[in-house]
């Protein structure tokens, strides 16, 4: 699937792929994704005037990685785009990749089931107590 802002096509052939590329103009479209999945994709942000990125993720959060060079050029890019949608990952090597780290937060335990269901039996207990204190003779 290669999606933008607003379009979307499933199995995109090498000119769908080159025509998607070359509308990004860093304005309204400036990210194309091609993908089998929401964890494993390739994707392009930029614009034909200043250049692309390359976001790569395979599988999970923990396998992102970003290309150093963030002006790639379009014919590199479409290039590199058609290949992926071959599945053809030899392109990778003509570029210089690092670990791109999105954090993810961490829940605090005060937002999770137990603490909701401990609280509501807290309330609960503290509602008979009260009421059995008040209507003790």
């Amino acid at each position: 699937m290669l999606s933008t802002h607003d379009t979307g096509y499933e199995r995109p052939d090498g000119p769908t792929i080159a025509k998607v590329l070359a509308t990004l103009d860093g304005g309204r479209n400036v990210l194309a994704t091609l993908g089998t999945s929401d964890s494993t994709y390739l994707q392009a942000s930029g614009s034909v005037q200043t250049g692309f990125g390359l976001d790569l993720q395979e599988g999970s959060l923990e396998r992102r990685f970003r290309t150093r060079d963030r002006a790639l050029p379009l014919p590199w890019v479409t290039e590199a785009f058609q290949r992926y949608a071959q599945g053809d990952l030899s392109w990778r090597d003509a570029v210089e990749w690092e670990a791109d780290r999105i954090p993810i937060p961490r829940e605090s335990w005060l937002s999770s089931w137990p603490a909701y269901i401990a609280l509501l039996v807290a309330a609960a207990v503290a509602m008979w107590l009260f009421h059995s204190w008040w209507a003790a003779p």
